[in-house]
């Protein structure tokens, strides 16, 4: 029989990664992060008075480690783009540009609404005074030098900037590093980089002179995004990602064991749980990239949901926290609790109605503003937007925070 005949079923099924092909399961990575910082975000007073209500508050509290999923997806996805761009000409203006067109837009617009706009509008009830106050620091891109220096989370509802001002750091030095090391010595100088980043924040937590900066400050936070980094550029070697796939059997379980007892402990120790998680999400990670298209995690990856949760998920995490004030005066877990008559449906209602607004906020944000500003992009031509746009992240941040 001729293999043209044979049943194409029956063929293997591609890599989820392929050089210059596009990854939408990409997205929904992203999506699965914006949706547990969602839920992190305004489930705070969920009720802890029953079991059921403590072991829902738990989950809800692991949300938290969406930042870090950020963090590991940027890493991996900026150093891709960098790496195949490194040679091409006009490589920094071209990136910083595109970085610029799709993060300060929105970044700028928002700081605008909420730091000038909204405290003239009703001077009486300055809802965000803290961040007018020093708001020095978040046009400069400052706010985790700030919080580290004051000990303090001192920009109110605008506390969660500070992974912004992380990710911001981090394009602005990756960058020159990639393209003065070959890919051999900057795989090193990852690998050492996200070494050196959580030794040096456990030993700086471990003395005790500060709270806020192991959690915010750059230097003690690139081991995220570094160890993002590594992955990119492991995966472009003759081996891929087979050595390290090996390895993540043991990480995985491991650090999640780890994870999992300091989070049901409540125990800081140390901020040792800062590294475990991205080694998590890195483990997830490597398993899908070196996963086929039937694979079952390509198939939750490709949900339409988590994928247009994705698309969105930068202006998600910067207007999440700033609806709680501004919807307060008729929206909250109180009130609602107070019309079902019973605490907890009333929160849950409270959690779908604000994830819903924050959506909504962010589809607005897109269609208004984002969408135009991304199409001065072709402008600056990359690697990618020749041959897989998809590849650059359409987020933030998330970036990314112990999101406060």
């Amino acid at each position: 029989m001729s293999a043209n005949n044979i049943d194409s079923s029956q063929s293997p099924a591609p890599k989820v990664w392929q050089l210059g092909k596009h990854i939408p399961q990409l997205d929904g990575v992203r999506g699965l992060a914006i949706l547990i910082v969602t839920l992190y975000r305004f489930s705070k007073e969920f009720p802890t008075d029953s079991l059921v209500g403590k072991i829902m508050h738990l989950g809800f509290t692991l949300g938290d480690r969406g930042v870090e999923l950020f963090f590991v997806l940027s890493g991996f996805l900026i150093t891709g783009i960098l790496v195949d761009a490194k040679g091409q000409q006009h490589f920094f203006k071209n990136f910083l540009a595109r970085r610029s067109l799709r993060i300060f837009p929105l970044y700028f617009t928002a700081l605008f609404l909420f730091v000038i706009v909204f405290n003239w509008l009703n001077p009486s009830r300055p809802m965000f005074d803290l961040a007018q106050q020093n708001q020095f620091y978040l046009w400069t891109y400052l706010t985790n030098v700030k919080m580290s220096f004051a000990n303090d989370w001192c920009f109110g509802y605008l506390d969660h900037f500070w992974s912004l001002a992380v990710e911001e750091h981090f394009y602005l030095v990756w960058p020159f590093v990639l393209f003065l090391c070959s890919q051999r010595t900057a795989l090193r100088v990852a690998c050492c980089g996200a070494a050196l980043s959580a030794v040096a924040r456990i030993l700086y937590a471990k003395s005790g002179e500060s709270a806020v900066a192991p959690d915010v400050l750059t230097i003690f936070r690139c081991d995220a995004l570094l160890i993002g980094a590594a992955i990119a550029l492991q995966i472009r070697t003759p081996n891929g990602l087979q050595p390290i796939k090996r390895a993540t059997y043991v990480i995985f379980p491991a650090c999640l064991a780890v994870g999992l007892a300091f989070a049901v402990a409540d125990k800081r120790a140390y901020t040792i749980s800062h590294t475990l998680w991205p080694l998590i999400w890195a483990c997830v990670l490597v398993w899908l990239l070196t996963a086929s298209q039937r694979h079952l995690l390509a198939h939750l990856f490709n949900l339409a949901l988590l994928r247009k949760l994705g698309k969105f998920s930068y202006a998600m995490y910067v207007f999440q926290s700033p609806l709680i004030p501004l919807t307060a005066g008729v929206l909250s877990a109180s009130a609602l609790s107070s019309l079902v008559g019973n605490n907890m449906a009333g929160h849950l209602l409270y959690i779908a109605a604000m994830s819903s607004l924050t959506y909504a906020a962010a589809v607005l944000s897109w269609y208004a503003l984002e969408s135009h500003c991304l199409k001065l992009k072709e402008w600056f031509p990359s690697h990618q937007s020749a041959t897989a746009p998809h590849l650059e992240p359409s987020e933030k941040m998330v970036s990314p925070l112990r999101a406060q």
